[in-house]
């Protein structure tokens, strides 16, 4: 009986993992469109990439996301409001799993800031060459640097937030088998 349920199992996974996936291009190609709230299309799209995670495992999890950013580069008609979700929305929500499974929360703390960090470089970086030299000098740079730690902090907490409301409220009713 177990080995006909594995297969039934696996399509359900990766039927999934490409539902949850379209939605997660949907949000980011509203975010391309959308007036305002556009950062708002970026955490929702990590908020669906991470229920993959957590109904399908890490490999779907890491397929999606690899999925997602293929299609949301094919489909995002502005090529530059895919890069956020490449390089830090849909892969923290992956690398946050493996941080998180260390089970060492100074570990994970700075693994997770690290993680940010990288991010954030390349994308001073860019945004130095954009920005007059009036507003990348001075003390308001470490000062907004301390800020967006903070910020990603508060990210990340509002995110473990999300996975625990997910496990509690919605998986329940989306698990019945």
């Amino acid at each position: 009986m177990s080995a006909e349920r594995r297969p039934l199992n696996h399509t359900r996974k990766l039927t999934l993992t490409g539902i949850l996936s379209a939605l997660v291009v949907l949000a980011l190609v509203l975010e391309s469109i959308a007036p305002t709230g556009r950062l708002g299309f970026y955490v929702l799209a990590a908020f669906i990439l991470s229920v993959i995670l957590l109904e399908c495992g890490i490999r779907f999890a890491w397929a999606g996301y690899v999925v997602t950013s293929v299609a949301g580069f094919i489909a995002v008609p502005e090529k530059l409001n895919i890069i956020p979700y490449i390089a830090f929305f849909g892969i923290y929500t992956v690398l946050k799993y493996h941080i998180e499974s260390l089970r060492v929360v100074w570990l994970e703390i700075v693994l997770k800031l690290a993680a940010f960090n990288l991010f954030l470089w390349p994308a001073w970086s860019l945004a130095k060459t954009f920005l007059p030299e009036a507003l990348t000098m001075g003390w308001g740079v470490p000062a907004a640097g301390a800020v967006l730690q903070i910020l990603f902090l508060l990210y990340d907490y509002l995110f473990t937030l999300w996975i625990r409301y997910y496990f509690e409220k919605i998986a329940p009713r989306v698990r019945k088998d």
